[in-house]
């Protein structure tokens, strides 16, 4: 194992990888779209990887944004408008499923009870006859691991002793809305904790606040933590009850590049669709804590294979809560941002910077959580990422497709399941992200064609190419107006561009026959698309299809942005 191990590490085999992720999407043309990418193959346990401040400071916000700075072919790539896009996209520009991403809601579709269930599996935990087995008594965010009557390990976090549900709330919204997304997150329920219920296991230590020394925690240390968090008004705690992933934990997963102890791990995480782009999803419930340890790769057995499968964790820090309401800078500067620094210095202090501005709490179970002043353009999370820097337009374009599939009464679903005391809060909520998503959309798809959906089938007379434009379906243009200009190409053919004022297209049989003509009769015709809006014209998107023998209809092989 030693020199394949060798070798991956290698630069040859980014080249390797990329080539053969290229190949796969223009053979999706003549072949069946890769909806799986299989990097769930059988691997030796690898080592359990460490990640601190180092690595999501240090190394991250200024070596490797350095490294960006001086990397002088990706300042060619983007000042010519061709960055580099992801290596992990199919045919049909989509991410397939893999052991970091599962299409669900945006792709297949999801009930009222999947998006209220989420990653949830199984019985909430019965939290009646709790057995301590290991705490965290000092700190701002106290905290314990049980095992609950079942035997079933839980991690428990509480909300501050003035802001009850906040955290706990959003952190379980957060969960299904990133779940529905079609990220791996853990199992995370709303649960109620009796103190008086809980005994302490075999073993248990703390490290006395006092002295530093380990000693066995005792009844009046746990007593002395539930004073400093949340009561109910019958004595119980509301918690949040994160259930123990299976498998072996191995670590947070690098944000650049990838781990060399995993063989099926080929495509560089800051090339990865799924990551670049939530970046977006993240700015849509300010979710702005996404350092590294905020993620953990488990070591599973499924099906008699044993992998990695990578999980995003902790989402607390989200949707205007922290232990306490956000503060106000959260998603408008990094916590170091050297940019809001400099502008600060030369104009002798009166440029006001986000962190000297004071947030706006809407209440004790919301916080700051608000559409004011939301810039989707310029979010920013606490740390900066290289993952996050080489977000493009084709990526956020995906992201805000994902988001948009989100309709007001899913999220409201969803919502439903933290338990808010107070029903505005839900309302609000709701309200709040749909107005951020409103935000968003406009701002991501106004830089894109906005066309979606797109499908084909026999008309009268040839074939119909039809799709649907979200920025009008959304009502996020300007106007309700927007205009379609089409090419069509094959081997020897190209049509003139034609212009229609409905979202499709129709191919009439003699330009199919001349498009294909001389030619196999599975090669694909590919129709180019480009959008007006008022004084924008957007790049092309081109959809390739042909006559598929085996399904008896024309069938989409592939769609190409930009």
């Amino acid at each position: 194992m030693g020199k394949p191990m060798e070798f991956r590490t290698k630069p040859a085999l980014l080249v390797v990888a990329t080539v053969l992720v290229g190949l796969f999407c223009f053979a999706g043309v003549h072949s069946e779209v890769l909806w799986l990418d299989f990097d769930m193959k059988n691997i030796p346990e690898p080592k359990e990887r460490q990640s601190g401040y180092y690595d999501y400071f240090f190394k991250g916000q200024l070596i490797e944004e350095a490294k960006q700075e001086l990397n002088v072919p990706r300042w060619i790539r983007l000042a010519a408008g061709h960055p580099k896009q992801a290596s992990n996209v199919n045919a049909l520009d989509e991410v397939p499923d893999s052991s970091w991403y599962t299409n669900r809601l945006h792709i297949r579709g999801m009930s009222k009870a999947d998006l209220q269930r989420g990653p949830n599996r199984g019985s909430p935990p019965d939290l009646s006859r709790a057995v301590v087995t290991k705490a965290k008594t000092a700190g701002v965010t106290p905290g314990m691991m049980v095992k609950d009557a079942t035997g079933q390990a839980y991690l428990i976090k509480f909300d501050n002793v003035n802001y009850p549900h906040l955290q706990s709330a959003a952190e379980v919204i957060s969960t299904k809305i990133l779940y529905a997304a079609g990220y791996n997150v853990p199992e995370n329920y709303v649960a109620y904790l009796d103190p008086k219920s809980l005994s302490i296991g075999d073993g248990v230590e703390i490290t006395d606040s006092k002295t530093g020394q380990k000693r066995q925690l005792t009844k009046d240390d746990i007593d002395e933590m539930l004073w400093r968090v949340a009561r109910m008004p019958d004595g119980r705690c509301r918690v949040m009850a994160s259930k123990i992933l299976k498998g072996k934990p191995k670590g947070s997963f690098p944000q650049i590049g990838f781990r060399t102890d995993d063989p099926n791990d080929l495509i560089p995480h800051e090339h990865r669709r799924e990551l670049r782009a939530l970046r977006v999803i993240a700015s849509w419930i300010n979710d702005w804590d996404l350092k590294e340890a905020q993620s953990l790769d488990m070591y599973v057995e499924e099906d008699g294979r044993k992998f990695l499968r990578h999980y995003l964790l902790d989402f607390g820090s989200s949707l205007g809560a922290d232990d306490k309401p956000m503060e106000y800078y959260h998603g408008r500067e990094y916590g170091l941002d050297l940019r809001s620094i400099t502008k600060e210095i030369f104009s002798l202090g009166l440029y006001e910077s986000a962190n000297e501005k004071r947030a706006r709490i809407i209440s004790s179970e919301i916080g700051n959580f608000t559409a004011d002043d939301f810039d989707p353009g310029n979010w920013k999370p606490t740390y900066p990422t290289v993952m996050f820097d080489n977000l493009t337009d084709v990526d956020a374009f995906w992201a805000t497709r994902v988001i948009l599939s989100f309709s007001a009464d899913d999220l409201r679903s969803i919502i439903q399941t933290a338990e808010y005391s107070d029903p505005m809060t839900g309302d609000y909520i709701a309200r709040t992200l749909l107005d951020r998503r409103q935000m968003l959309a406009r701002y991501w798809l106004g830089k894109a064609d906005g066309l979606s959906d797109f499908s084909i089938k026999p008309a009268a007379g040839g074939v119909l190419l039809s799709f649907r434009d979200l920025m009008l379906d959304h009502n996020l243009a300007l106007t309700d107006f927007a205009t379609y200009t089409y090419e069509v190409k094959g081997p020897h053919y190209k049509s003139l561009k034609k212009t229609v004022a409905n979202p499709e297209i129709t191919i009439d049989r003699e330009m199919l026959a001349a498009s294909v003509e001389r030619a196999r009769q599975d090669t694909p015709v590919a129709v180019s698309i480009w959008t007006h809006r008022q004084n924008f014209t957007s790049p092309p998107v081109t959809v390739y299809f042909d006559w598929s023998a085996t399904r008896d209809t024309f069938t989409i092989r592939r769609i190409s942005r930009g």
